[in-house]
């Protein structure tokens, strides 16, 4: 499948595995992060081969489509997304430059977004 037809579920998931990557440098907490988003998620057997393929080697923020995704999805990408770039305890240059990549891609207002960042813990700009 190409990125602009796949699975909504394979580009959030390529989004999360951007943001991991994108100090160049995967920390241990942000491989069992996406490890454990990658259980979690609804899979075929084929995706999940693809997706474990993301924690290998540095990902691109993909060009994807996800208007399509409800508001609330959206947002709980973003929110994730926060979290995830928070799970080493560290939030580089890099990553508060992707994430605000992230959330234009996700469509999330500004607004929201300083709402989801306030809720998640030792997040700072």
């Amino acid at each position: 499948m190409s990125e602009s037809t796949e699975a909504p579920v394979m580009s959030v998931l390529r989004i999360w595995a951007a943001l991991a990557w994108a100090d160049d440098v995967l920390a241990e907490a942000e491989v069992e992060g996406l490890r454990r988003l990658l259980r979690t998620a609804d899979l075929t057997t084929a995706e999940r081969q693809l997706a474990g393929m993301l924690v290998a080697a540095p990902v691109a923020l993909p060009d994807v489509d996800l208007a399509h995704l409800s508001p609330e999805a959206r947002r709980g990408a973003y929110r994730a997304a926060c979290r995830l770039a928070l799970v080493d305890r560290h939030l580089a240059p890099a990553e508060q430059a992707m994430l605000a990549r992230i959330r234009v891609v996700l469509e999330v207002p500004a607004a929201i977004a300083t709402e989801i960042e306030a809720d998640v813990p030792g997040f700072h700009r």
